[in-house]
């Protein structure tokens, strides 16, 4: 089995000609061992299947099959599982980053930096939450909520873009979602962006913290106007695909 420090995954859904600049992207500032798998609608699995794309990038692979997805629903979450599975079916790593399409690197990451890695604490108890704030009142309605709330468990919650899990952990959330296809099937087509506290929630399971790489945009659509205002110690901002 091949090891890498990193496996990125992203969900891919358009603009073939901005996934090229992703990756070229990643490739100008990771200076680790690292492998992209994409997770493609149907739309861009052929794009790239046409394209000299995977040709070209050696080190990109793209999941054997198109999962199409809806935006705000667990299917962009079933993308990011089934790349999670299949880098553990294929890879020994470090980190397991996740990177939205529209992410993009305007940090060196590399051999030093990549031992330091924001680490995030944040443990939420169901009755610490404010159930009126953020989604929590539709988070609350699935069965993985509803697990951790019987089983007093911890909430983590945040963007998924520039999540990252190590390897153990990466090995645990795939492990408890296939012991638990009720609590994996209900998430996959829950209709809200369960993204932003599932995968964080099941790690905390497990381990005291995750890591967060990404930046949160100072505005709606992007941070491309602020870039040299964003914190050192995070890598990753969003940017718009075009």
């Amino acid at each position: 089995m091949e090891y890498v420090d990193i496996v990125f995954t992203i969900n891919v859904h358009e603009k073939l000609g901005f996934l090229r600049k992703q990756l070229d992207n990643i490739q100008k500032y990771v200076f680790v061992k690292y492998v992209v798998i994409l997770n493609a609608n149907d739309l861009m699995y052929n794009e790239i299947l046409k394209s000299d794309l995977l040709e070209n990038h050696k080190n990109v692979k793209l999941y054997p099959k198109f999962i199409n997805k809806n935006i705000c629903h667990g299917s962009l979450s079933k993308g990011i599982f089934l790349n999670m599975e299949f880098a553990l079916n294929n890879y020994k790593f470090k980190y397991f980053v996740i990177l939205s399409s529209r992410n993009l690197f305007y940090n060196k990451l590399n051999k030093e930096n990549n031992n330091t890695l924001l680490e995030i604490h944040d443990k939420k108890t169901f009755k610490s939450i404010n159930i009126r704030e953020w989604h929590w009142f539709r988070f609350f309605q699935t069965k993985l909520a509803k697990y951790l709330i019987q089983n007093n468990m911890f909430f983590g919650n945040g963007q998924h873009e520039g999540l990252t899990f190590d390897y153990v952990v990466s090995k645990q959330i795939v492990d408890f979602l296939n012991a638990n296809e009720i609590i994996k099937d209900d998430l996959f087509n829950f209709n809200c962006c369960v993204e932003e506290f599932a995968f964080q929630s099941i790690a905390l399971m497990f381990k005291e913290y995750y890591y967060q790489i990404g930046n949160w945009p100072h505005e709606s659509r992007s941070d491309d106007h602020r870039i040299h205002e964003l914190p050192k110690d995070r890598y990753v901002f969003k940017s718009i695909r075009k």
